[in-house]
């Protein structure tokens, strides 16, 4: 859904103009780098979950923004938006940016517009499988299943995975991303997608029998 806002450069900050009256302030980003058409595709889905599930944003709060974390930090006129770049201690340290946030969200909407599907998008706290290689920046073969909500659905191997399921890891989606974060354009591919990426190669094709 689309919404009537202008967003403003202020210096170091974008600010939203016209939002205001639907959740109560503005939102504020840091302007180091993103276009206003790839912030306004982000304010759009923030909007959209806020008013369809009914929430009011509390000062601190964390929000799953596509496959990464957000959190929203009143100051005294506007909410900024945060985003986690570290964890230390089991502690989520946030910091007033979101370049990971829109780098993956629009690498995602922009590799589902190319192969005309829906974007499914899985969540920071869900599960991945995946080999230990992988982690090592080896080449990735992908296939994505249907599976609990806990996980993502993704299988990710290398080449020299040898079919035996044991010497898979079970992780969160963040430590996957936090190491090879190239991969995220591709987990937004709905169930029944396959992908292989290696330094020179992208391929990406429907396979029905994995459904």
């Amino acid at each position: 859904m689309k919404y009537s806002y202008t967003l403003l450069e202020l210096g170091e900050v974008i600010i939203t103009q016209g939002i205001n009256p639907l959740i109560g302030r503005e939102f504020s980003i840091r302007n180091n780098g993103p276009s206003k058409e790839e912030i306004r595709l982000l304010v759009d889905y923030i909007l959209t979950y806020i008013l369809e599930e009914g929430k009011q944003i509390r000062d601190q709060e964390t929000f799953g923004c596509g496959s990464w974390m957000i959190q929203f930090v009143f100051d005294a006129t506007y909410i900024q938006l945060h985003e986690l770049k570290d964890v230390k201690d089991n502690k989520n340290i946030y910091e007033f940016d979101l370049t990971h946030t829109i780098n993956f969200f629009r690498s995602q909407f922009d590799l589902c517009e190319e192969y005309a599907v829906s974007p499914e998008i899985p969540a920071i706290g869900q599960k991945i499988v995946v080999s230990r290689e992988v982690y090592e920046g080896s080449e990735v073969n992908g296939v994505r299943y249907k599976s609990p909500d806990h996980m993502t659905g993704w299988y990710l191997t290398s080449n020299s995975y040898n079919g035996d399921i044991n010497s898979l890891l079970v992780d969160h989606l963040y430590h996957l991303l936090k190491e090879r974060p190239d991969l995220a354009k591709f987990l937004a591919l709905p169930v029944g997608w396959r992908f292989y990426t290696d330094t020179h190669n992208k391929e990406v094709w429907f396979d029905k029998d994995t459904l």
